[in-house]
């Protein structure tokens, strides 16, 4: 009852907070953004913390724990590679994730697209959400520093790194720099190359060029022998999905993460052009689900442990794709639109 009851107040404080914004942008003759919004959650959520035991703090469920390499994953549940804010994070974490995934690192301080940059999304009546944030970070000398003092640490559950790049060179370089701190810790951590991005032009290419990947992986094990998972974008054809898989087992410790946003222009996902900064963004959440699924599909043909991410919220989409061969399952959109999300699927396990 205690899951219900929060997921409801939840959902209709959000719902009611983002119509409101609405209104006032509305009256004030401002650009529909949804982003203070979610800045407004995200800070709400954080000034009631110390409730944490009441409101967050939900029980994980004994032997459903995930193996993968040398990583103990204690649920299949894991955050996606799209917050940054440490609070938030812990809040998740405290909520059930079996471990997550850093916000994509650059190596220089970005601030990312111009606003609005975020908004409610509609694909065949299918609700989402859409961005074109544009990879806002730290930069990655700040982010050893973050790494090095977070005390999500103390879940002793994995934490993966997303890292981003320009170029070739600039992946490699935030790997190298990062290694020596993630080394202290083996079997909690893991890397993520972000190759799926629509907001860098090399993240597009080599997802798209499959030999551009297979040079980089060779490059990245003469430096590192940690696990890594590759992120792949559902735009991509299924005879590349094929090639980068068929590439990614011919290396250890590969893991696929089938996917990332998907790419669209703001009147395919019913957002008016004037309300959206860039000329077309990533769709996430519900919209995703069925081409998550004909990923895993395809990729449960190869020697390869499986991260579904795209359009899971429930626990049909996490028992579907199983069944189709993933082993953990990111979670994103969901997490914005009803966190409760968590232990609410732990709860029908």
């Amino acid at each position: 009852m205690r899951i219900i009851f929060l997921s409801i107040v939840y959902r209709t404080v959000r719902y009611f907070v983002t119509k409101y914004l609405y209104f006032v942008q509305n009256i004030l003759g401002m650009k529909k953004n949804l982003e203070p919004a979610v800045k407004f959650g995200d800070s709400s959520l954080s000034n009631i913390f110390f409730l944490k035991r009441l409101i967050y703090d939900f029980d994980i469920p004994k032997n459903k724990s995930v193996e993968i390499f040398d990583m103990h994953f204690s649920s299949c549940l894991i955050g996606s590679s799209f917050k940054s804010d440490p609070r938030i994070l812990d809040i998740w974490m405290r909520m059930g994730l079996g471990g997550l995934i850093f916000k994509t690192i650059m190596e220089k301080k970005r601030t990312g697209n111009l606003e609005p940059r975020l908004q409610d999304a509609n694909y065949k009546n299918i609700k989402g959400l859409y961005n074109s944030l544009g990879l806002p970070g730290m930069g990655i000398k700040q982010f050893l520093k973050y790494l090095e003092n977070t005390e999500l640490w103390n879940y002793n559950r994995p934490l993966g790194v997303s890292i981003g790049g320009d170029n070739e060179k600039e992946y490699i370089s935030n790997i190298i720099y990062l290694n020596k701190f993630l080394k202290s810790k083996e079997g909690r951590s893991f890397y993520e190359l972000n190759i799926s991005c629509p907001n860098t032009d090399n993240g597009k290419s080599i997802c798209e060029s499959p030999n551009s990947l297979e040079n980089l992986l060779k490059k990245i094990r003469v430096e590192i022998s940690s696990p890594i998972s590759v992120k792949i974008s559902p735009d991509i054809s299924d005879e590349k999905l094929k090639e980068i898989a068929e590439i990614c087992e011919g290396f250890e410790m590969i893991l696929i993460n089938a996917g990332n946003t998907q790419y669209k222009t703001p009147d395919q996902v019913d957002v008016k052009l004037d309300n959206f900064s860039m000329k077309g963004g990533g769709l996430s959440g519900a919209p995703l689900f069925k081409r998550t699924v004909e990923m895993v599909t395809i990729l449960s043909s190869f020697k390869i442990p499986i991260i579904a991410t795209g359009g899971i919220s429930n626990i049909y989409h996490i028992k579907h794709l199983k069944s189709h061969g993933a082993s953990l399952f990111g979670m994103a959109s969901s997490l914005v639109l009803d966190p409760y999300c968590i232990p609410k699927i732990h709860s029908e396990i």
